[in-house]
Order: C-alpha cells, then structure tokens, then sequence
C-alpha cells in the first residue's frame, strides 16, 4: 500500500488527520496523537494519557513506558514477525519508516476490528449475559448452599434435643405397653363375666317368656271383666224376673188354692148333667189348670237357668281372681329380677365402656409417640443425606 493510499485510508476513518510530511518526518507529539486516536476508536481508556505532557518528569516517563508497552502489545499482535518490537526510543525519536509501518499495522487491525466487530459483540453480548447468568446461578447456589448450612445445623440441633427425648419417649412407651396390657388382662377377665352375664340374662328373657306365655294379657283380663259385668246385669235382670215370676206364682197358687174346693166340688158335679154354664165354667178350670202348669215348668226353667249363670259367675270370679294373683306374684318377681339383672348389667357396662375408653386413650397415645419417634428416625435419615451432599459438593 503507498503512502498516499494508506493516508487517505487513515483519513476516512480516524479523526486526527495526518499529511505526508508528518509521515517524512514524524515528531513524538504526532505519534502520541496519532496513538491516542487509536485507541479511543478501540474504545480504550485513554484519559490518564491524555495530559501527560502537564505532569511531571518522571511521570511522564512512567506513562510513556506504558503506553509504549500497550502500543508494543498490539504491534507484535498484529505484525508477521514476532522480532518486530517498538521500543521508548520509537516514541521519543520516532522515524519515518518505523511510524509508517507502525501505524498501517493499527490501521489494518482497525479495519479488521470493524469489520469482525458485530459479531464479536453479539458473540461478546452472548457470551457477558451467560457469565452473570451463571454468576447469578453461582451466587445462587451460593446462597442456597449457606441456607441448606444452616438448616442442617438446625437439623442437627433438632436431632440433638430428639436424640435426648428418646430415652423419655421410650421409658413412656414401656409404661403405655404395660398400662395396655394390663387393660387387655382387664378386658378379658370383663368379657368371660359379660359372657356369664349374657348367658344368664338369655335364660331370664327364656325364664320370662315361659312365664308371659302362662300369664292372661292385659286384653283378656279386660274381656273376662266385661263379660262379668255383663252377667252380673243379666243375674240382676234374671233374679228381678225370678221375683216377678215369684209373686205371679204366689198369687197363681192363691188363687189355685182357692179354686181347689170348688174344683173338688166341680168333680162331683160332673157326674150329673151340666148346662152350658157350667162347661164353660169346666173348660176355663183345665185352661187354668195347663196354664199353672206351664207356668211351673217355665218357673223351673228359669231357676235352673238362674243357678246354671250363678255357678258360671263364681267360676269365672273365682278363675279371674286366682290369675291376677298369680299375675302379681309373677309380676313383682319378674319385675325384682329384671331390676337387679339389668342393674348388674348397667354397672358392667358403664365399666366396660370406661376400660374401653381408657384403652383407646392408651393406644392413641402410644400411636402419637410411635409417629414421634418414627419423625425422628426420618429427619435424622433426611439430615444425613443432606450433610452427605454438602460434603461431597
């Protein structure tokens, strides 16, 4: 490349400009221009250079060693040959062919810079956003590992004080299963006297029913007195008719009696003729005669019928009488039994249910400390698998 193609190249695209005779006859302040521009268009920091010149000596040349290392850095970057080097003496006593060189070696690795740079950013930007990603993950893990620290020594903590409740738990553990065991005996023993219990309380209810089958319900009882009732209304309607017909009687014999001689006296007459009076007088005495007699077959009928209802009535006075005593005997026995039978049989009971009760107070209990001691031996697995990890990350 000439030199007049290499300055218009330079032109275009830096904005220190430079001429040929700078090129001929290069100073220090043009090459650290020159330089300066360079590494602003590389986005360098370059403000620690920029007033150099004011500072002092050896400021001066400690700034110069440094750039003249960076600039150096680049150059032998950027050059075929790894002997080309650029040294303090080229920037204090700079000559014409060592600058140019110099500077068209920048200006290729500028041009190249431009051209390569949208994909170096984008691979830069890429490649930025995954270092704070994993920076981020790194800090994150971090902190996670801390935290899990931390709960593994409150793990730990807890473990500690669980591993001193064991001993507690355990003694109270022996003392439930003694407690629960001594229940069982106990509910045993109360199940053989509930058996004995309810095989007494089925030959009651066997005893009982025996006893209800011979007894006369509350229904026949009713009936039976009904019909008493009733009867005794009939014997008292049958003995007012017996009085009834007792006085008819009377008068009927009254009456007979008196008719009696005149009906002896009619007998001998018969034996002589009769007019139309006295037969009529004849027929009337055998109407009378056959009336009397029905009246005491009726009479006597009725008496049998009377004495037949009084018996009848006895019987089933008597009969009623005996069944409700032997119905009150039954009752108040039955009624004594049951009471203490069912009273026994309360108390068993109540018993039963509070052992029972008791018993199930035991068994959550134990299965409480069981679940306890269970989270226990979980929580010390689940710390060691923790610490385990820990001490392998």
């Amino acid at each position: 490349m000439s030199n007049a193609a290499f300055i218009d190249d330079w032109n275009s695209i830096v904005p220190f400009k430079i001429k040929a005779i700078d090129l001929e006859k290069p100073t220090e302040p043009f090459v650290f221009k020159a330089i300066l521009h360079f590494f602003k268009l590389m986005h360098y920091d370059v403000s620690s250079y920029e007033n150099m010149y004011n500072e002092s000596t050896e400021t001066i040349t400690a700034k110069r060693v440094e750039l003249v290392a960076r600039i150096n850095y680049i150059y032998q970057l950027c050059s075929d040959s790894k002997q080309t080097s650029f040294f303090y003496i080229d920037l204090v006593k700079p000559t014409g062919k060592k600058i140019v060189h110099l500077l068209k070696i920048l200006l290729n690795y500028l041009f190249y810079i431009n051209m390569v740079k949208e994909s170096v950013q984008e691979k830069a930007q890429v490649c930025t956003e995954k270092y704070f990603e994993l920076k981020a993950k790194l800090n994150q893990e971090q902190i996670t590992k801390e935290e899990n620290k931390i709960r593994a020594n409150d793990i730990n903590r807890h473990i500690d004080g669980l591993k001193n409740q064991l001993p507690q738990l355990n003694h109270q553990i022996e003392t439930l299963q003694q407690r629960k065991n001594a229940l069982q005996e106990s509910i045993a023993t109360l199940k053989v006297n509930d058996q004995d219990l309810a095989d007494k309380i089925i030959k009651l209810k066997i005893e009982h029913s025996e006893l209800t089958d011979q007894l006369v319900a509350d229904e026949e009882a009713a009936t039976m007195k009904d019909t008493k009732s009733s009867l005794e209304k009939e014997m008292e309607h049958l003995i007012d008719t017996e009085k009834q017909l007792q006085k008819t009687y009377e008068v009927h014999v009254a009456a007979i009696n008196e008719i009696r001689p005149c009906n002896a006296l009619l007998e001998k007459m018969l034996q002589f003729e009769f007019d139309d009076s006295c037969k009529n007088l004849r027929n009337e005495l055998t109407e009378l005669s056959t009336w009397y007699d029905k009246l005491q077959k009726q009479q006597h009928s009725l008496m049998n019928v009377l004495n037949a209802l009084q018996t009848n009535c006895k019987e089933i006075e008597t009969f009623i009488t005996e069944k409700n005593q032997e119905l009150e005997v039954r009752r108040k026995i039955l009624t004594k039994s049951d009471m203490k039978q069912d009273a026994k049989l309360l108390e068993k009971e109540k018993h039963l249910k509070a052992l029972q009760e008791t018993n199930e107070i035991y068994e959550q209990m134990l299965a409480i400390k069981r679940l306890e001691v269970q989270r226990v031996i979980d929580i010390t697995e689940k710390s060691l698998v923790i610490i385990k990890q820990n001490l392998i990350q």
